[in-house]
């Protein structure tokens, strides 16, 4: 199966973009899916690979086949990509069975004669474990059954690619975990290249060889699922992808000549930072500001073209959250004072917060949800909220005084100056 290429594809209506300038490398046999809130771009970058949609500018490659160049003219219409699209809704033919839905694009199609037709169908539907349905109509199954017969249906053709937006989002929790498993399988016996389009966080993780994470029509990170994770390129990342959310505590000081962080946080708490990796900030901070410069001046050249219009929807700092017992919902202030090369802001995953005896910090229970195999714990820490995940039975009271510590190498250190990844490494108590 075919890799894909993106490079420099914008879409824009009027002055608002929404896909800018994204340049995307999909692999051959990759499972990427296209990640974001709402209104990101994912489902209309979808639509332009897809040729169901027509970019502003760029180019786009499946295998060996250029079928996109705004600069030479060049529009490969949808039905000659050879590529398959499966929708949020299933769209099947009501007053078709099974076998008729399945076999309809195949129809439509001379080199295919009804022999050849009915080992195709028969084929997909042994792929999708449909095959005792076949003579039903889609008003007698369930909505899995509908989903597999949505995804038998596409697969019949042969596409080069299978493209998916949001399949699974009509589904209950339970059938939509069972149906995750499934689709992993189909990736892997099918050998196609997949896109898949989800707001869901979980889908993206459990599914994707990669994730391209986008937000306001900008790509923000593409990177195997545990990369993005364990390694967010800056605070939005960190805060979109994991579940419970990521602690984003604020933090000030300075590096030492040894290359750890001198740090006050939560209050006065004096704690050392040590980089994982070594890390000089001065020289961190002086290749950021290259980069910012090079971008504002290629954005520059960009306007000067003929043509160019100026992006209405700009990209703002992300307003990460800092929880707090006054107002659960408070954003960062952006009034504050001006953001020096001094400020952090630390990221810590609940499984890094750990509570037990003697442990350096000290905290009282605000909440405590067990499910039997984890209980999600938050820490009051004066005024601050400290969220945590305790792995195996564990009961605790609300306004119990506990000790836990902020442990692993796993911690991350962000620049609030402009939001990215400093280092990961790992917290000391003073």
């Amino acid at each position: 199966m075919p890799s894909i290429e993106l490079t420099h594809v914008t879409k824009r209506w009027g002055g608002f973009y929404g896909v800018d300038d994204l340049s995307l490398q999909i692999e051959d046999n990759a499972f990427v899916t296209l990640l974001g809130p709402s209104g990101c771009g994912k489902t209309t970058t979808l639509r332009m690979i897809a040729g169901l949609e027509t970019p502003t500018e760029g180019r786009i490659t499946i295998g060996d086949q250029v079928v996109f160049d705004s600069s030479k003219g060049i529009d490969v219409p949808a039905n000659k990509r050879r590529v398959g699209f499966l929708f949020q809704n299933y769209a099947l033919w009501p007053n078709m069975t099974v076998y008729q839905n399945i076999a309809f694009g195949l129809q439509n199609d001379r080199s295919y004669t009804k022999e050849r037709i009915k080992a195709r169908v028969d084929a997909v539907a042994e792929i999708v474990k449909i095959g005792p349905f076949m003579d039903r109509y889609p008003s007698e199954l369930s909505g899995g059954q509908q989903q597999r017969v949505a995804i038998a249906r596409t697969l019949a053709p042969e596409p080069r690619v299978l493209f998916m937006d949001e399949p699974l989002s009509n589904l209950d929790a339970k059938l939509r975990l069972e149906m995750r498993s499934e689709l992993q399988r189909l990736h892997l016996e099918t050998g196609s290249t997949f896109v898949y389009v989800t707001h869901d966080q979980m889908e993206a993780m459990t599914l994707a060889t990669r994730i391209c994470l986008m937000d306001n029509s900008v790509l923000q990170q593409y990177d195997a699922p545990l990369d993005i994770y364990n390694r967010p390129a800056n605070l939005f990342v960190a805060d979109f992808v994991g579940s419970p959310s990521i602690n984003f505590i604020d933090a000030s000081g300075s590096q030492r000549a040894d290359g750890r962080f001198e740090l006050t946080m939560l209050g006065g708490q004096k704690a050392v930072f040590t980089p994982r990796e070594p890390v000089q900030l001065a020289t961190w901070l002086d290749g950021q500001h290259r980069a910012d410069e090079q971008a504002g001046a290629e954005l520059e050249a960009r306007l000067k073209v003929k043509g160019a219009v100026a992006k209405e929807n700009t990209e703002s700092s992300f307003r990460y959250r800092v929880a707090t017992t006054e107002d659960l919902t408070a954003a960062h202030d952006d009034a504050a004072p001006v953001v020096a090369e001094h400020d952090f802001v630390i990221g810590v995953r609940p499984e890094f917060l750990n509570i037990r005896e003697g442990a350096p910090m000290a905290g009282e229970v605000y909440s405590s949800m067990p499910t039997g195999m984890e209980t999600t714990v938050r820490l009051r820490v004066g005024h601050y909220l400290l969220t945590g995940v305790i792995f195996g039975p564990a009961i605790y009271q609300l306004g119990q005084h506990v000790n836990f510590a902020l442990d692993g190498e796993g911690l991350m250190l962000f620049s609030r100056e402009n939001g990215r990844l400093v280092c990961q490494g790992s917290l000391t108590i003073a």
